[in-house]
């Protein structure tokens, strides 16, 4: 069997890979859609949520994946579906070949991203910031790859940036696939199968649902702001998203250790706040620097809530914890969905302070929303290092 060390490091530098890519993928879609296949935006916008429907969909079948057979092949596994739809987008000069780029990218997403936090949560009981450190690994790749595809897309196309992306993803899935394996039996899980498990979590699926609405809809408000009232060239936008970036590279382990002395009630309080007021601030219409500033703010709360809720799940749900992180990455998309229709509906509505204001006002509810959730769960408040996670591969 590998090191736990080498799984932990092979997962992290795969997340850095993958993450950097899909986050590439989100951003260029749309344009390369518009640019290149001429196609309308509501064809764009069902491109997206193809891919976005077909991993929801896909994630029950990755969490059982990931719960009975060895997570580092599942991950590789995502890695190369990834690498096959980039390919794909590459290769497309119609809207059908586009489409099957998308469903395969849905898949890959599942299968890749529920299996490697799943090998994160293999270490909580020796350290409880694990999953702070996966994060930090996916954000370093969200922001370092968009300065050479800033520059490579003028020199070699969409196709060209697809096809390098495809490079990297094909390197995390060999990365993943040389761990040595082990798979370990399944423990006995309790009654009640997936609709007991959703009972088991559902007051930290509802507060991940509403936090992804609230937070999906600030971010498509802010883009739309940067697009359509500042109208600013896309590297200025990528600029002002590079410094929030960068903090969700370096915080969530400092957070971390804030939480560890302070509880994750109090990390939820303060995450939310943080929050709301960038919301709250982006209502006032600032200037991109002060825009910058406040999405420092908003990463920020993002290191602190996320690896508490999938440390949670992880804790809670350690008989299937492939299937807790399914249940709750559905629930954050879901709500992202709900977040950004809400968004364009109330920007078309004319009033920018009032859906700033809505949505920082939903943020907030985090503050009583999250505390209470933990509560009902029963999980200890600070993270310890004797937690008990099992079944691993």
């Amino acid at each position: 069997m590998g090191t736990q060390p080498d799984r932990r490091q092979a997962a992290g530098t795969a997340a850095t890979l993958i993450g950097g890519s899909a986050e590439l993928l989100d951003f260029l879609i749309p344009l390369w859609g518009g640019t290149e296949l001429g196609i309308a935006p509501s064809a764009i916008g069902a491109l997206v949520a193809v891919e976005l429907v077909v991993s929801v969909i896909a994630r029950p079948i990755s969490g059982w994946l990931v719960d009975t057979r060895v997570r580092t092949n599942v991950a590789a596994a995502g890695a190369a579906l990834y690498a096959v739809s980039c390919i794909g987008y590459a290769l497309a000069t119609s809207l059908p070949l586009a489409f099957a780029a998308a469903v395969v990218s849905g898949v890959g997403g599942a299968f890749f991203w529920i299996a490697v936090r799943a090998i994160a949560a293999e270490s909580l009981d020796r350290d409880s910031g694990s999953l702070a450190g996966l994060l930090s690994s996916e954000a370093l790749g969200s922001w370092f790859f968009w300065i050479p595809a800033m520059v490579l897309l003028p020199l070699i196309g969409f196709s060209g940036v697809f096809g390098t992306l495809a490079v990297a993803c094909i390197a995390a899935a060999v990365l993943l696939f040389r761990v040595p394996r082990f798979l370990e039996p399944p423990q006995e899980q309790p009654p009640g199968g997936i609709r007991g498990d959703g009972k088991r979590l559902a007051p930290l699926l509802l507060i991940a649902m509403v936090t992804a609405v609230a937070e999906a809809g600030v971010s498509l408000l802010l883009l739309l702001h940067l697009q359509k009232a500042l109208e600013l060239e896309v590297y200025q936008i990528a600029l002002i998203y590079l410094p929030g970036g960068i903090a969700l590279t370096t915080l969530p382990r400092v957070l971390h250790r804030f939480v560890e002395r302070r509880g994750r009630r109090t990390g939820y309080i303060i995450a939310s706040v943080a929050s709301a007021l960038t919301a709250t601030g982006l209502a006032f219409s600032p200037s991109p620097l002060v825009i910058a500033s406040l999405w420092v703010l908003t990463s920020a709360s993002w290191a602190i809530l996320l690896p508490i809720q999938r440390a949670v799940v992880a804790e809670v749900n350690g008989h299937r914890v492939g299937r807790g992180l399914s249940l709750l990455t559905n629930s954050e998309m879901l709500g992202a969905a709900a977040g950004s229709l809400l968004a364009g509906l109330l920007y078309d509505g004319g009033s920018w302070q009032l859906s700033c204001l809505i949505f920082a006002g939903i943020i907030l509810s985090g503050t009583v929303l999250g505390p209470l959730a933990l509560t009902k769960l029963g999980v200890r408040d600070r993270p310890a290092p004797d937690l008990a996670v099992v079944n691993s591969d």
